[in-house]
């Protein structure tokens, strides 16, 4: 968690810093990502860095959170929850997760690093804590839906939530896969190949969870 004087820095600024701090963690990894380097990039002093982070393992983990946080906010300004029904919701984030997934190349390439094992001894504690964002997430659609009468309610959210997670689980690895191997250029075809994809993904959510 960051120290209160960061977060007392406007938002554009924060921003400056935890994208700063992403770019050196992936190129260099976290062992050799430098504070100064990243404090150079986001037109702080290097003594500001701690100021607004205890340490360097700080900074990365805050970096984590904050990128899939990014993330859920961007796509829920374009398809708010509580206005949709929870499968087309599921659908348009998933259209967006994929464009917002090829504009942010860095971001990307980021949770690439992540799930690869990358930064060795931290990826239990990384994964642990983009668990407890996902399931809050996975954990409101599911009662939103339910609410809505779209999710069923004979079965306890929790294993909803491991349906979802089971569904789910491999869809950003296709995407990210997809997106690389086409050196970040997604033409028509390929948008159509991903959507498709992302109309199967949504059936099979809708046979295991919709009423």
């Amino acid at each position: 968690m960051p120290k209160k004087t960061f977060f007392r820095l406007d938002e554009e600024k924060q921003e400056r810093v935890v994208r700063a701090a992403i770019s050196e963690f992936h190129t260099n990894g976290f062992a050799k990502a430098k504070v100064e380097t990243i404090a150079e990039n986001a037109a702080v002093a290097k003594g500001s860095i701690y100021q607004y982070f205890e340490n360097k393992k700080e900074l990365f983990m805050h970096s984590v959170t904050w990128s899939m946080e990014y993330f859920m906010r961007e796509i829920d300004k374009y398809t708010p929850l509580q206005e949709m029904d929870v499968f087309d919701y599921l659908l348009k984030d998933g259209r967006k997760r994929v464009e917002l997934l090829n504009q942010e190349t860095t971001l990307m390439l980021f949770f690439q690093d992540i799930m690869s094992g990358k930064f060795g001894s931290l990826t239990k504690t990384i994964n642990d804590e983009l668990w407890k964002i996902g399931d809050k997430y996975i954990l409101q659609l599911i009662a939103v839906g339910k609410q809505k009468g779209t999710i069923r309610t004979d079965l306890d959210d929790s294993i909803l939530a491991l349906y979802y997670k089971g569904v789910t689980s491999q869809f950003d690895d296709y995407v990210f896969r997809i997106i690389t191997e086409n050196n970040f250029e997604l033409s028509d075809s390929v948008y159509q190949e991903i959507e498709a994809t992302i109309n199967q993904v949504i059936e099979l959510l809708k046979n295991g969870m919709g009423r």
